[in-house]
């Protein structure tokens, strides 16, 4: 499942170099597909908007016209590396010299933009919610033996299950009210995108968790997991721990875009089910479910009692900004896809448009 980890893949893996803003230029990695010639992932360590999209597109095209299909995907950490001098010929790949991690705080805001940018653009995004992913206090960072027992407490059996299976969970958000579920990390598989996908669960309509929801865990996870990629850009998410690396809830995310590609029901109808508990789409949702529960299209079945399981990311949307010592966060909304926008103290992020393709 999604291993871009092997001897092969590793031969084909490389470095392409983006315009960050007029002296410095920022390094993101790209892997071949070695099963497919037209085909290559490129890993960013944040979201990037349409305009940047449309960069490395151009630019791995530049660089292998075969190369026909791009997808842009998360990497394995959140680190910004920065480069103050342009690739040329004579220094095709100049090391960083700069590595920039975001904070806890920093992580805090830029998910709370991803989700909050994304339902304000559909007119989803209330005051509760806002209210709700502004109280960082709900969010924790346990020690691994931390996690494991909430793991444990949450459903996933004796402390020895828990042990087993925790290493493969980016994180959990408990049951209860909106405004008192608590996410709990694992220090050593999550991210930003892992965050967005846990703010989504903290704002959860209450129908969906009531006792005898026509919604199964597996498809209020896909639902979840469709709403993280789209307000993140992402054709996909990937994660775990090394050497055992998958696709994030893959079955249940596809389920709900094929149920969307069909017309069985819109994404407005996936927001309308899971932010406000609508009736109407919601029958849609559980028709188009049982549909495909009956002729064995979805993985619509979770097992676990616990909220958030999974792995990791991908996407677009403005990168955060390190220039600054101390970081200002704001929401900036633009038309299509815009994920969110993270400034620092100078002016905002513009994703440069050089007349060329940018160097690589």
């Amino acid at each position: 499942m999604g291993n871009l980890e092997g001897s092969a893949m590793a031969r084909n893996k490389g470095h392409l170099y983006l315009p960050y803003d007029e002296q410095r230029s920022i390094q993101v990695e790209y892997v071949h597909s070695s099963r497919d010639s037209a085909k290559t992932t490129v890993l960013m360590p944040f979201a990037v908007n349409d305009n940047w999209r449309r960069e490395i597109v151009a630019a791995m095209q530049a660089k292998d016209p075969g190369r026909t299909t791009i997808q842009i995907s998360n990497a394995t950490s959140n680190a910004i590396k920065l480069s103050s001098r342009r690739p040329t010929a004579s220094t095709p790949s100049p090391e960083p010299e700069m590595v920039v991690e975001p904070t806890a705080a920093d992580n805090n805001r830029r998910a709370q933009n991803i989700v909050g940018n994304y339902l304000t653009q559909s007119g989803m995004y209330t005051d509760q919610h806002r209210s709700v992913l502004s109280d960082d206090s709900h969010v924790h960072r346990p020690d691994y033996s931390g996690f494991v027992s909430q793991v444990a407490a949450n459903g996933a059996g004796a402390p020895a299950q828990a042990f087993a299976q925790a290493q493969h969970v980016e994180a959990i958000t408990t049951p209860g009210p909106v405004g008192d579920r608590d996410v709990y990390l694992n220090p050593n598989n999550h991210n930003v995108f892992t965050l967005a996908h846990e703010d989504l669960h903290r704002i959860e309509h209450p129908s969906l968790q009531a006792p005898g929801s026509r919604l199964t865990p597996g498809t209020v996870e896909g639902m979840t997991e469709y709403m993280t990629q789209d307000a993140s850009g992402l054709d996909f998410r990937t994660g775990g721990v090394p050497g055992q690396r998958g696709f994030t809830y893959r079955n249940e995310t596809e389920a709900v875009r094929n149920s969307i590609s069909s017309g069985q029901y819109t994404s407005q109808d996936v927001q309308r089910t899971y932010l406000r508990g609508s009736q109407s789409p919601t029958d849609r949702i559980v028709g188009a479910q049982n549909s495909q529960a009956t002729g064995n299209q979805g993985n619509v079945t979770s097992g676990q009692s616990y909220v958030s399981h999974g792995n990791s990311v991908q996407g677009y949307g403005q990168p955060w900004n390190p220039s600054a010592a101390t970081s200002a966060f704001t929401v900036s909304i633009s038309p299509g896809r815009q994920a969110y926008q993270d400034m620092g103290s100078g002016p905002a992020y513009q994703p440069a448009r050089p007349a060329r393709p940018p160097s690589r």
